[in-house]
Formats: structure tokens, C-alpha cells, sequence
């Protein structure tokens, strides 16, 4: 699936002071467009106009460089924080909110190397070098985002609440790149974020209770009753369905291109010749856990925008879909993700991002409609705001800690539907 992204207007890295610079930032380039995995040295040589030989002059290796790339990435945090600290300290709390995620998000951006390092790859596949530069040291940022949270809470909104806020803030504007790839302008991304959190995309949303009676949640659950049971062990006589549910086991845990056949037949637990009676190749195995997912989610995600008048009712129901189904659906989010960094023409992995497309243009339409009608908040284009609906919705919040499909759901409708800082009816 191929994943170009231009380079975010006033984001450039800067310009190079010398011949290992260029490397450096030929191979961000690189690992940013292609993937770490699928990005060998000889596509770095190429791109940085030197011969392979010569490579070694100035990095050892591929994970050296990668390594150079993320300490970089963490400095300038570093070096970010202690400005933003002094440069929001005076802010009115809503000002200080908007401007930590905007001036993080264009860091993102400027660093999309880095962040595609942290955020694509497979954890399994990486050194414990690599590893232990992927991870983000930033304590004075950890305070900024506590802080800018606690600032805009008001009452009535939770410890929980101001949790997933942090979260959400955090991941949205420091993996910006990822979430909002070839973004023209990582500013005003991250300004509609803020604007969805804070404010809510509704004008006067309906209250829990006609929320809960509504014709899209119904549908919604109707769809959601479809979705196959994933019992925590295949049955053992059926050989077919241990063999995908470890191939989708070992796609998230390595990555497509690292996994070998061996390595799932092992999982199943059968011989290779068993393996290959069942499935044709690898690919088909990857198609039948893409395509499984794919037809789940849309069923749920079209039941979600085409039932009822579009407004709440459409995006409470939608939240709700995306809450599921980043907790049923967890291993193939796992694998789209680690894939979408990659330039892969991989049948499955191509129809699935047509069919992506297919939903945000939906929902694009939904949003028009209801912005046309006036219960949808029309604070900016429909195909401006539909990426962050969806970045906002698809957020893995149980990764935030002890949190309930309910309490999501709920934090959904409080920021999304609402808006954060909207007080209590």
C-alpha cells in the first residue's frame, strides 16, 4: 500500500551541513516513506548520492542510523519543552492547550522520520538498541500536557475524563506525522483537533438518554451482533482457523515481510505441508484477516452514517463502532498500521485502503449534510475535519490504562459530540 506524504508546509528539516547529514536525512526520508524493515542501505546510498561502500564512512549500519534519527527527535523534545514552558506560561488554559498541541504537531511533522520509527514498526523486529531509542523521554512535556489538561477541566468532567483528554492530546500531536500524513499544514490539524475536543463537532447535542434510544446506535448493534466470535483458542480440529489466527498473530507481532510461513506454522502448531493444503499462500492469509476486518467494520460504519437524519446520533453511533472495534479488531489494527508505513502493492493491503477511502468520503458527506442542516458545528470543512474524527475515534484509549468500552464511549460524546470544555446541562 503505497503511503507517499509530502513534506507539511513550513516543516523541513533543515538543510544539511554535511555529507553524513545528508545520509541522515536521506534515510528519514526513506524510513518515513518506505519503512524501517523495507528500507535497506543500498536505498540509502542511492537516495543520498553516495556509493555503498562509502556509507560505512559514516554509519555502521541501517540501525545506527535509525538510532541517530530518534535521539535527535528526542532533543529537540528536549529543547521544545523547555520553550513552549516559558512561551504558554502567561496563556489563558484553552490558548495554552491550543498552542502545546500546535507547536508539537508541527514538531511531529518536522521529524517524520522519527515518528514513523515509534509509531510503524513492530516492536518484535527491533533490537533492544532500537527499542530503547524509540521510546520518548519528555518529563517537562509529561508536566505541559497534565497541566494543559487540568487547566481546561472543569467540573463535572472526571479524573477519568481528563485521562483519556491527556492521552488523546499526547498521542494526537506527538505522532501528528503518522496520523495526518502529507498535511499540508500540521497548525491547522492540530487547531481542529483542539477545536473537536474542546468544543465538540455538535451544535445542541441530544442528551445520553435519546443518544442511547437512537436508530443509528440500534443499527449499529444490530451490525456489531454480526461480527465472527474470536474464541481465545481455536477449536482443534479445525486446522484452517488456527493457522489464520496465528498468521494474524505473527503479522502484528513482525510485520507482513518479516514473518515467514515457518514461523506460522509453528504458532498453529502443524507441518508445513498441512499449512499448505489449507491456504494457498501467505498472502492469501493476509487477505483473509484484512478482508474479515474490513467487512466487519464497514458493516458497522455504514449502518452507523446511512440510518436516521445525519448529526449525533450518526458520529455517537459511529464512536461507538470504532470503540469495539479497536478492542475486538486489535491484532489487524496492529498489522494496517505497522503496514501503512510501507510502499507495499500487496493486493489485500491496497483494497483495503480503497475501501478506507470509500468510508472517509462518507463520512465527509454525512458531515456536509449536517453542517448544511445546521446540527453539525461547521468550524471547518467537511473534508478537513473528517481525518480527525476519525484519528479521535480510532485511538487505542484502553492503552491509557483501566478503561471500559462504556467509559470510552462516554469520553467520546463528552469530547467529540460535545466538547471538553462545554459545561454541564
Amino acid at each position: 500500500m503505497s503511503s507517499q506524504r509530502a513534506t507539511a508546509r513550513g516543516t523541513s528539516a533543515p538543510m544539511p551541513s554535511s555529507r553524513t547529514d545528508e545520509v541522515r536525512l536521506a534515510a528519514a526520508a526513506l524510513f518515513e516513506r518506505r519503512g524501517y524493515a523495507a528500507t535497506t542501505m543500498t536505498h540509502i546510498a542511492d537516495a543520498s548520492g553516495v556509493l555503498p561502500g562509502s556509507l560505512y564512512h559514516h554509519f555502521g549500519s541501517k540501525e545506527e542510523i535509525a538510532v541517530e534519527i530518534l535521539k535527535r527527535f528526542d532533543r529537540e523534545l528536549g529543547s521544545v519543552s523547555a520553550r513552549l514552558a516559558a512561551s504558554a506560561a502567561g496563556l489563558a488554559p484553552e490558548d495554552r492547550f491550543r498552542h502545546l498541541m500546535r507547536e508539537v504537531a508541527v514538531l511531529s511533522f518536522r521529524h517524520g522520520g522519527a515518528v514513523a520509527l515509534r509509531y510503524f514498526e513492530p516492536p518484535t523486529v527491533a533490537t533492544a538498541r532500537l527499542r530503547e531509542a524509540q521510546q520518548v523521554r519528555a518529563p517537562v512535556l509529561e508536566r505541559m500536557w497534565k497541566t494543559a489538561v487540568d487547566d481546561v477541566t472543569g467540573s463535572g468532567t472526571g479524573a477519568e475524563n481528563a485521562r483519556l483528554l491527556r492521552f488523546a492530546l499526547k498521542n494526537l500531536s506527538l505522532d501528528a506525522a503518522a496520523y495526518f500524513p502529507g498535511h499540508p499544514d500540521p497548525a491547522a490539524v492540530a487547531d481542529d483537533v483542539s477545536e473537536l475536543l474542546l468544543h465538540g463537532i455538535v451544535a445542541d447535542c441530544p442528551s445520553d438518554d435519546e443518544l442511547d434510544r437512537s436508530e443509528a446506535l440500534e443499527a449499529v448493534d444490530d451490525a456489531l451482533s454480526t461480527w465472527p466470535s474470536r474464541p481465545e483458542k481455536p477449536v482443534d480440529g479445525d486446522v484452517r482457523t488456527r493457522i489464520i489466527a496465528a498468521a494474524r498473530t505473527e503479522f502484528a507481532r513482525h510485520g507482513y515481510a518479516a514473518t515467514t510461513i515457518r514461523d506460522i506454522a509453528e504458532r498453529a502448531g502443524v507441518r508445513m505441508a498441512t499449512l499448505y493444503r489449507r491456504v494457498e499462500s501467505k498472502e492469501a492469509m493476509l487477505a483473509d484477516v484484512v478482508d474479515a476486518f474490513s467487512t466487519s467494520l464497514d458493516k458497522a460504519f455504514r449502518a452507523a452514517l446511512t440510518t436516521g437524519e445525519p448529526g449525533a446520533a450518526s458520529l455517537d453511533a459511529l464512536a461507538k463502532t470504532f470503540v469495539k472495534a479497536r478492542r475486538r479488531f486489535r491484532e489487524e489494527s496492529d498489522i494496517l498500521q505497522i503496514e501503512h508505513a510501507t510502499d507495499s502493492d500487496l493486493a489485500p493491503l491496497s483494497r483495503y485502503a480503497r475501501q478506507t477511502q470509500d468510508r472517509l468520503r462518507l463520512l465527509e458527506s454525512v458531515l456536509q449534510r449536517g453542517m448544511a442542516k445546521g446540527t453539525l458545528r461547521s468550524f471547518a470543512a467537511p473534508q478537513d475535519i473528517a481525518d480527525p474524527i476519525r484519528s479521535v475515534l480510532w485511538l487505542a484509549y484502553q492503552d491509557s490504562g483501566r478503561t471500559s468500552e462504556a467509559r470510552t464511549h462516554a469520553f467520546l460524546r463528552r469530547t467529540m459530540l460535545r466538547g471538553y470544555m462545554t459545561p454541564d446541562s
